[in-house]
């Protein structure tokens, strides 16, 4: 859902909005996105070149960001382009949970009420920043459907030639705190998609009485 509503904010707010503006509302995901890609590439020993944040309309959208990364094989190509996505969900989770236990806005207000607006709106906006620009295009998926293919073949030939994941492994892995770490983080991500629902109303609400 967060995928499709990404992409319905990206298509919406380019009739309305300037590529110049729509590049200062996203460069903080952009950032993150981009400086992802370097991070994993460098940890996975392939070259990278220059980062660009200067947005360029192609066919087919917009592209906010880039950054050169040497060919290499598809298994590192595909974590490379995927990085971006585990990122995103990994701030955005950080982010809610630490407001959340830290009590940080509560504290904020009161100290001073407009610190403690303040707080809310910055955190509103990287929470809908960060997860509108942390999908991968196409460019960054390049490699990525042989593996999947691949992986498939081997899951099949595998189930077919007798060889079963042990029950207690399975249980292991979905032990009762795993779950309930992956029912919070689910409840979490529903912030962002609030935030674009409710921002793609408004949207479609304002343009209907004009």
């Amino acid at each position: 859902m967060l995928f499709l509503l990404s992409k319905a904010i990206s298509k919406t707010f380019s009739k309305i909005m300037s590529i110049g503006f729509l590049s200062f509302i996203f460069l903080p995901g952009v950032i993150i996105h981009e400086l992802s890609h370097m991070l994993i590439a460098l940890i996975l020993l392939v070259p990278v070149g220059d980062m660009d944040f200067t947005p360029k309309k192609r066919s087919g959208g917009l592209k906010l960001g880039s950054i050169e990364i040497a060919q290499t094989d598809p298994i590192r190509r595909s974590i490379i382009g995927f990085a971006p996505v585990f990122a995103g969900i990994a701030l955005v989770l950080g982010l809610i949970h630490f407001v959340v236990n830290s009590g940080l806005i509560v504290q904020a207000i009161e100290l001073n009420a407009l610190l403690g607006v303040g707080i809310i709106v910055l955190m509103f906006y990287l929470l809908f920043a960060i997860p509108n620009t942390m999908f991968s295009s196409k460019a960054d998926m390049e490699g990525t459907i042989e593996i999947i293919i691949t992986l498939l073949i081997i899951f099949t030939l595998s189930y077919i030639l007798g060889f079963r994941i042990p029950v207690s492994f399975i249980e292991k892995i979905f032990a009762q705190n795993v779950l309930e770490i992956i029912q919070r983080s689910t409840i979490f991500l529903l912030a962002p998609i609030v935030i674009d629902l409710f921002i793609l109303g408004m949207i479609k609400l304002f343009s209907s009485k004009r």
